[in-house]
């Protein structure tokens, strides 16, 4: 009897808790029209952030979520200009405080007269703004971009993502993240936004609270829209920890439910870039040295990702580690993680790998792409960094070179007065550069902790002809060949 009383009781307990949750979470019905011109815009997907539907014949939709959901929201067909508002895109749009059992959203497009199979993608990581004097320079990298866009790529639309740390202090007000979008907003382009960890709101009880002020500039953390060939999906990979600034590497189920039901609506074979801040991988991973891999510096269910990009073409872009690197995971995926547009926190003209400060380049033709790194201020040719003899503390009797933008498939040459002297050799070290600068200056830093770290995109070779000349020959993964000779003094 006691036994029967005891179940009684908890069915009875469990069957008001499922009320107060159904209360507190009212179905409501969210529908409407994708349309332009006044013409509806058949299948394009809209979601509320958990489930997608497709629009019909007359570009109408109607799904049923609860009065919790934050956006109602599009994949923004090709063929039709970005929205913007604030000047950021407006794919979105935020449901009411108080709703009713049906809600409509509309949403209004524009058709583009542009053609989108080829277009240029100009990628951005880690701005992380800390102060006013840093915004020229930030302002600076957007005029090299449309400096770049209007001399190299005249007539094709263009389009541009920073992966995460827009700005460097949640807590410093009045926020950066006004005048950030304001100055990259100079780049005459649209530019989608990735959240990184500096973005979050750290004074939440939970990760769920962490993107408010995110959220109100930029809406939902994750989406995706269509260019030409290429599907794009922006992810949000950061788990805060709610404590101070400890975070990890992770994508929720929710991101991962909603990103197959995306990934639904493209073709297999497609070209899909996928835009996270924290890397899915690691030099310590390439490396086999996984129990040395941070929690905190790769995203930590990575596999569940690459499960869901097999049928694609995939290239994930990344940036947090304020270096510049490359894995070629698959013969179908590769990872860009892209180095700081900060530098060292714009203490120093290098990132702490030795990188300048600038951006990556992608040009996409059919869904095929092509890329490379574009320092700010200098020649779309300047692509890696030639040392003498004895500039290196690490190999005194080398020339050295920087690959910053360095794969596996990179081939990096040399020759002595003409004399083809074969591959330079790959080493672990610090770049002589950005090594000396912080010797010489790091007590003037505004961040004490700040100073050069190794990179493995070094490479060396050792004359052996006194006062011989010296050229080295780089040929990058797209087949592009860049050359820097020098007199060497021995």
């Amino acid at each position: 009897m006691k036994q029967k009383l005891v179940l009684f009781l908890c069915v009875l307990q469990w069957g008001l808790l499922v009320s107060n949750i159904q209360a507190a979470v009212n179905p409501v019905c969210y529908y409407g029209q994708v349309s332009s011109a006044g013409k509806g815009i058949a299948n394009v997907p809209v979601t509320d952030g958990t489930q997608i539907v497709i629009t019909d014949k007359q570009g109408k939709y109607s799904m049923t979520s609860t009065s919790e959901v934050e956006y109602i929201y599009i994949t923004l067909p090709d063929g039709f200009e970005v929205p913007m508002k604030d000047k950021v895109p407006a794919f979105f749009q935020k449901v009411p405080a108080k709703t009713s059992k049906k809600v409509r959203m509309d949403f209004e497009l524009i058709r583009s007269k542009e053609d989108n199979k080829k277009h240029i993608l100009v990628v951005w990581a880690d701005p992380q703004v800390y102060f006013d004097e840093e915004m020229p320079q930030v302002r600076q990298a957007s005029q090299d971009v449309k400096d770049l866009l209007a001399t190299s790529y005249p007539g094709l639309p263009a389009y541009g993502i920073v992966c995460g740390d827009i700005i460097g202090d949640i807590n410093k007000k009045p926020s950066y993240f006004s005048p950030m979008i304001n100055a990259i907003s100079e780049t005459k382009i649209p530019f989608f936004y990735v959240i990184g960890n500096h973005d979050l709101d750290l004074n939440v009880r939970s990760n769920e609270y962490a993107r408010s002020t995110y959220k109100s500039y930029f809406g939902p953390t994750y989406y995706s829209f269509n260019r030409g060939n290429v599907h794009y999906v922006i992810l949000d990979d950061i788990f805060f920890l709610a404590k101070s600034y400890l975070y990890a590497g992770y994508l929720t189920e929710q991101q991962l439910q909603w990103l197959e039901q995306d990934l639904k609506q493209v073709t297999p074979g497609s070209t899909v870039v996928v835009a996270i801040h924290i890397p899915t991988y690691s030099r310590e991973a390439r490396n086999k040295e996984w129990g040395k891999e941070s929690a905190m510096k790769v995203m930590n269910n990575r596999s569940s990702l690459y499960e869901l990009l097999k049928p694609y073409n995939a290239h994930i872009m990344s940036g947090h580690e304020h270096y510049n690197e490359n894995y070629v995971l698959a013969d179908n995926l590769y990872e860009h993680v892209h180095a700081p547009l900060s530098t060292l926190f714009w203490q120093a003209p290098w990132a702490c790998d030795g990188t300048p400060g600038g951006y990556a380049v992608y040009e996409f033709d059919e869904g095929e792409v092509t890329w490379y790194y574009k320092s700010v201020g200098k020649d779309r040719n300047y692509q890696f960094e030639l040392y003498p003899v004895g500039a290196s503390r690490d190999k005194k009797d080398a020339i050295v070179a920087n690959v910053w933008n360095y794969d596996s498939t990179w081939k990096v040459k040399w020759y002595e007065n003409g004399i083809d002297r074969g591959e330079m050799t790959r080493y672990s070290g610090y770049d002589p550069a950005i090594y000396n600068y912080c010797e010489k200056n790091s007590s003037t830093f505004k961040h004490k902790y700040l100073g050069a770290g190794v990179t493995e995109h070094l490479f060396y070779a050792i004359p052996q002809i006194e006062d011989s000349n010296i050229k080295v020959e780089v040929t990058d993964h797209c087949g592009k060949v860049y050359t820097q000779e020098m007199k060497q003094s021995m």
